[in-house]
């Protein structure tokens, strides 16, 4: 359990000594390339931890007898698919799947965090559950939310194809992600209805190609089972509190053009997610779309003391003041959970004896 609080802490203490600015002018330095190849190593080195971990190692094992035709035809979503079939030529393919989504989530975050004012106020926001709980339990999604961050980022400059891309990127991966293609539509202020069109033929074919095979499969798991997700409530609400904040004071946040339409339809999508999980049958559904909400909380945070507060004093307690309510939800996660189990002890590939999928063994505990 040391080691997430060593990660948790370094980004909390960092965030106290940084100094937020009016105009973002961060630049990749030594310690944000270190701490960016220790999350990503931390993320993708990991064995036998996180929620999904378990999952997916079974479901890799048939790729080392299937023909590469029987791969492709067992795709559920093409990008991850194609990952597997790579990973299959591994001997321990599993770690090619983790540390690929590491390298991506890493990555993403470094860029993400550096275009905030207080970028490791972003980070430390973005650890405990948007690291931990879904780079670390959500393997397919948290590889799909990483490029979506990357999208976000394209929106400060109106650059919508860009953030279009960066949605189909992630759609590859889970297909669920398709539900922020149309907030390229939203933001969009030149060229708006040639935009919803294009936006609108690219989802349709999308959810051809991505989803529509199994919809039924999808209906049938979350929704008429009316699937249930212990604490959902508790997370909208996390992520309900910075989309209110922002919308109420987004004059004070110096946002226009398309990154302040994008900002403020997240930041509603956010809060809508509330009254979705107590009025929806499945909480699950909504839990799980609501993933892609997450840098809601980063971005919101990373910029509330330098947008709310007057005074050096008051920024600072805006700063400790999240931190503080983030290491309480951390804590209470990692101790509490239902599925803490599944992330400690945490464990890392290079200091244990794993044994290769395709060669059988003692090891056959998933």
């Amino acid at each position: 359990m040391l080691i997430y609080w060593a990660f948790m802490g370094f980004a909390c203490f960092m965030a106290m000594i940084e100094q937020g600015v009016e105009r973002v002018s961060h630049r990749v330095n030594f310690i944000w390339v270190m701490f960016t190849i220790a999350l990503a190593l931390f993320i993708g080195g990991r064995w036998k931890t996180g929620g999904d971990w378990g999952n997916y190692y079974v479901n890799l094992e048939p790729f080392y007898q299937m023909r590469l035709g029987e791969a492709a035809a067992s795709s559920k979503d093409v990008g991850f698919t194609l990952l597997e079939i790579i990973a299959a030529e591994f001997t321990t393919g599993i770690v090619v799947i983790t540390m690929f989504s590491g390298i991506v989530m890493a990555v993403a975050l470094l860029i993400f965090c550096l275009r905030q004012p207080r970028p490791w106020l972003c980070m430390a926001v973005a650890f405990p559950y948007l690291v931990v709980v879904c780079g670390m339990g959500y393997i397919r999604q948290g590889i799909a939310i990483s490029f979506i961050m990357v999208g976000l980022t394209a929106l400060d400059r109106d650059r919508i194809e860009r953030y279009i891309g960066w949605v189909m990127a992630g759609a590859m991966f889970h297909a669920t992600a398709l539900a922020m293609i149309p907030l390229g539509a939203v933001v969009s202020k030149k060229n708006r209805l040639l935009v919803i069109a294009m936006v609108g033929a690219i989802t349709l074919l999308a959810y051809h190609y991505l989803i529509a095979s199994r919809a039924d499969n999808l209906v049938t798991n979350y929704v008429d089972v009316e699937a249930e997700s212990s604490g959902a409530l508790v997370r909208s609400l996390m992520g309900a509190l910075p989309g209110a904040i922002f919308l109420v004071f987004r004059k004070n946040f110096g946002l226009s053009g398309s990154a302040l339409l994008a900002w403020m339809a997240l930041s509603a999508a956010a809060i809508a997610t509330v009254p979705a999980v107590l009025l929806y049958p499945s909480s699950t559904v909504v839990d799980r779309l609501g993933l892609y909400l997450l840098p809601v909380q980063c971005f919101v945070y990373a910029r509330a003391p330098d947008a709310l507060a007057r005074n050096a004093q008051q920024r600072l307690f805006f700063a400790i003041g999240t931190l503080l309510l983030y290491i309480v939800v951390f804590f209470t996660f990692i101790n509490y959970s239902d599925h803490a189990k599944s992330w400690v002890p945490y464990r890392f590939y290079l200091f244990e004896d794993g044994i290769c999928l395709e060669c059988g063994g003692p090891d056959r505990s998933y």
